[in-house]
């Protein structure tokens, strides 16, 4: 077993045992109940603070009625992106039960030195310590625009995940109108939201300055008959040229290749002996090249390839590239799940809100319940896949 994924256990298994005994250890409770500190199953929150009621500032009702509806509807749009990735895993679920076949998880948990490098570990973490402040923090705009009382913030962990956030007052909570609900969950979730698209803008910028290059990672060598095996192209390598077309990136390669799919094609390809060193092609060899025969019918010559950056790109600039690239998929990430109706998330306290307000309470149950199970079991499965 890697040690990175006893190190986890371990963690899990003193946030069991820390819970256990402030259950069943009086001492224990009073103490972190002392402490300012709550402690639930793999989860611990610390208050590290009292929040000043404010006073109500001019323009608060309309920047409240302004979050509602934009929140609102960035809220729908993150709940359909959601169904879509889930739903047909669920017809395919029901699919493999009747036929014996595979389940496939749309949800790959994030677990380092199992599903992720712990290099790009720290990059999460960092991403998502940003990420949820900034949920915490718009949902405490948006309860001062509501009028609520803000009674406590603070920090926690959830697993092996920081936390960030802002405890309103209950009271304030249930009086307030569904307006006011919607503005204040759907908060947190619109932050992430922006977050996101700011790491897509700012992808590109920082990608444009960052060497990279199509490097061949393997060779499929299950198709005997692909040119590349028969030409016994080395792996891994940089891919420079195909009969003088410079190949800089994946789209290149397939500007290349696609139009002679269905032509009989010879290729000079030319490459370049790479070493993969923390996710950088470093080069190993001179300029090689191989000829490779393509028969009509076929445009793939069997190699599989992926884009890296190269040797002598800059190393802050790399870390930056990285770290943008967790930031999206983590903002896209929290949005996505704390929008989703799953009891502990924004998207399951509005939903709930709403059909409560319809007495549609049995419905909400119903639809909630499913929604956790068929996560958590995809979720467990997308583990196990990298296992």
């Amino acid at each position: 077993m890697e040690v990175t994924t006893v190190a986890l256990l371990v963690v899990l298994f003193i946030e069991v045992v820390f819970f256990l005994l402030t259950q069943v250890n009086k001492s224990v409770s009073n103490f972190v109940s002392k402490h300012n500190v709550n402690v639930y199953p793999f989860m611990i929150l610390i208050d590290l603070g009292k929040v000043p009621r404010l006073k109500s500032v001019s323009g608060s009702k309309k920047a409240l009625v302004t979050m509602a509806v934009i929140g609102t509807v960035n809220f729908i749009a993150l709940l359909y992106l959601f169904y879509r990735a889930l739903i047909p895993s669920i017809a395919s679920f029901f699919g493999a039960v009747v036929s014996g076949g595979s389940v496939r998880s749309p949800f790959v948990p994030v677990v380092p030195g199992v599903t992720v490098s712990i290099t790009q570990f720290i990059y999460i973490l960092l991403a998502l310590s940003i990420g949820v402040a900034l949920h915490e923090f718009f949902h405490a705009i948006a309860a001062y625009a509501a009028g609520w009382r803000v009674e406590a913030w603070g920090v926690g962990l959830l697993l092996i995940f920081p936390l960030a956030y802002v405890r309103t007052n209950e009271e304030d909570f249930k009086e307030a109108s569904m307006k006011a609900k919607a503005a204040v969950l759907t908060a947190g979730v619109l932050a992430n939201t922006v977050l996101f698209l700011i790491a897509m803008a700012a992808i590109p910028v920082v990608m444009a300055h960052v060497n990279t290059g199509v490097v061949i990672l393997s060779l499929d060598t299950k198709d005997v008959t692909a040119p590349a095996v028969k030409a016994r192209l080395p792996t891994p390598s940089l891919l420079l040229t195909i009969n003088n077309s410079k190949i800089r990136s994946i789209a290149d390669l397939r500007a290349v290749l696609i139009p002679n799919k269905d032509k009989e094609v010879t290729y000079v390809v030319k490459i370049r002996r790479v070493e993969i060193r923390n996710g950088v092609a470093v080069f190993r060899s001179g300029v090689l090249t191989y000829v490779l025969h393509k028969p009509a019918g076929r445009w793939r010559l069997g190699i599989i390839v992926t884009e890296l950056p190269l040797q002598g790109t800059s190393p802050q600039l790399l870390a930056l590239a990285r770290f943008m690239y967790w930031f999206y998929i983590v903002n896209i990430s929290l949005a996505v799940i704390n929008a989703a109706p799953l009891y502990i998330t924004d998207g399951g306290r509005l939903i709930g809100e709403l059909l409560r307000r319809y007495n549609l309470s049995f419905l909400n149950h119903i639809i909630q319940g499913l929604t956790a199970f068929f996560v958590i079991m995809f979720l467990v499965v997308g583990l196990f896949g990298h296992l």
